[in-house]
């Protein structure tokens, strides 16, 4: 997870920095955390398996001031697709609780002026806010104008403009967003299902949408459950229009207020409404009654039934959105932690335990050093706390650092570790997520008669209490490592550890660790921890 905070206080002041960072063909998604404030910058998420998360949605604004009027280095406009704020062109890219604006103000004047350029293939949004004017949101490929912008990237093969786009893959998912503008400010050629969604025409008026489906592709743009507002005049806000012959269109029961105007749709030129673009169940002051273009389709129950999001936009690969992939946030010290490769041999046992799970993500969170009671102060908890959602799982893993005497991280056994633990556990719930307590793994201390020492203290009792109390999961590995440390004796056990002799370049004097493992030590706990996890689900 990467914090980006415009005032310093996290991993990146930028987000465009943040997404820079990410390495080229990673498989496990990189969580952004955007804190509150205003960003003003050009985004470009050219990266797959990004997941980009606002701290509030009113409150983490990205802003850019682009319009089609701008011009280039050969003093020619720019035009509509290089006028974005944020541009996606990555795969599985998903997006929550922000607001992307774009502030070149009155299109009569600016001309186009995008805020949100959806790309990618299977992005997901989710409570964001899309505020413009003329063309807020295009779902379509990566136009050749863009081909730059989006390097390292390249533009789909036989795209070469968007008025006669190829049948191109790429679908989009909304939920619960605010979209904002006027003219034709939802568009493009890609299969998109909204949401939930609230559409809010500008006094300008003009069109909700103008789809150019690709003639092979079955669908365009699907609204369900939608709300339909303005600030325009009554009857002003159309709900679309053809931008090419197949142009596919439907709201399935949504609510209309009486800015959309009664014929609901309107031809363009030469292009003209098709039953490819209707209505079903329409609801509000723009009810099913209403007057309509004598083109569109009214749907039936029998054909609206068909209508689901895994027939519109599932495809090849049976995508679903609204099943959303569960992840695991780790959250513990420098034994569970990831390392830098100038660290290696050293490993946390949570970056082997990543590797070892299937059907979930696992973001480790845990940090060097950190107690119960840091991990908190810090504000680590409530930034993971804004990531969770219902189905993830919480592992808290703390007592290494809590047993040290300095203030920042000292906790007492009894009295404030439990305390802290505590708020580990409601922010989990709070989220509809599951806490799983994990006891500290052994330190392989063993005595002068060769048995291993107790090096925790009443730390570890005093989580099981605290398990049996809250009625949460534990996984014992105290317990479990004891074991097998016992097992293996002082010798044998140094090759679970990092211990080095002199000479290894990452250290060079060697090193006698009887506290962080090494990369088979990591492996080995890992087990342990996926063998207690599965136990504590029969």
């Amino acid at each position: 997870m990467y914090i980006i905070a415009k005032d310093g206080s996290g991993d990146f002041t930028s987000i465009q920095a943040a997404i820079d960072a990410i390495p080229m063909n990673h498989r496990q998604p990189t969580i952004l955390l955007v804190r509150m404030d205003e960003y003003h910058e050009k985004v470009v998420v050219n990266k797959d398996n990004v997941r980009i998360i606002g701290e509030a949605r009113d409150r983490t604004i990205i802003t850019h001031s682009g319009c089609a009027h701008d011009l280039n280095e050969e003093g020619q406009e720019k035009g509509t697709f290089l006028s974005y704020t944020f541009l996606v062109t990555g795969d599985n890219v998903e997006v929550e609780n922000i607001t992307i604006r774009n502030d070149a103000g009155d299109g009569s004047v600016a001309g186009q002026a995008v805020a949100v350029y959806a790309a990618g293939d299977r992005g997901v949004w989710r409570n964001v806010r899309m505020i413009g004017c003329q063309d807020t949101l295009f779902c379509g490929p990566t136009m050749p104008k863009v081909a730059k912008d989006a390097l390292p990237r390249l533009i789909p093969e036989g795209v070469i403009s968007v008025g006669d786009c190829p049948l191109v893959l790429g679908r989009q998912y909304f939920e619960n967003c605010f979209i904002r503008g006027d003219v034709d400010f939802i568009f493009g050629p890609y299969a998109c299902w909204f949401e939930g969604c609230t559409l809010h025409m500008n006094k300008r008026g003009g069109f909700y949408t103008a789809a150019n489906t690709p003639e092979q592709a079955p669908y365009g743009l699907v609204f369900h459950n939608c709300h339909l507002t303005g600030d325009c005049e009554p009857g002003q806000a159309f709900l679309g229009r053809p931008w090419r012959r197949f142009a596919h269109t439907l709201f399935l029961e949504c609510e209309m207020d009486e800015c959309v105007a009664p014929a609901g749709f309107e031809d363009w030129g030469d292009n003209k409404i098709t039953r490819r673009c209707g209505e079903y169940r329409t609801r509000g002051a723009r009810a099913d009654q209403t007057p309509r273009h004598p083109s569109a389709a009214r749907l039936t129950d029998e054909e609206a039934a068909l209508l689901t999001v895994r027939e519109v936009i599932g495809g090849y690969d049976g995508w679903n959105p609204t099943k959303r992939t569960p992840t695991w946030f780790l959250c513990g010290d420098s034994t569970m932690a990831d390392y830098a490769p100038n660290f290696y041999p050293m490993t946390g046992w949570g970056t082997a335990f990543k590797t070892m799970v299937d059907g979930v993500f696992v973001e480790n969170c845990a940090v060097c050093g950190r107690s119960s009671k840091s991990f908190v102060a810090e504000k680590r908890l409530s930034f993971i706390e804004l990531c969770l959602r219902r189905g993830d799982k919480l592992f808290i893993q703390f007592s290494h650092n809590d047993e040290k005497e300095d203030v920042e991280r000292a906790t007492v056994a009894r009295v404030t570790y439990p305390q802290y633990l505590n708020m580990y556990i409601d922010a989990a719930r709070r989220q509809g997520a599951e806490p799983i307590l994990l006891t500290p793994i052994a330190r392989r201390h063993f005595d002068e008669n060769g048995q291993l020492k107790h090096t925790h203290g009443d730390y570890p009792a005093a989580m099981r209490d605290l398990a049996d109390y809250r009625g949460v999961r534990l996984l014992d590995m105290e317990k479990a490592t004891e074991a097998m440390l016992t097992a293996m004796g002082d010798e044998a056990s140094k090759a679970l550890f990092n211990w080095l002799e002199p000479g290894h370049p990452n250290y060079p004097d060697g090193v006698k660790d009887n506290t962080h493992l090494n990369f088979t030590g990591a492996v080995r706990h890992g087990q342990i921890a996926l063998r207690l996890l599965e136990a504590s689900e029969q």
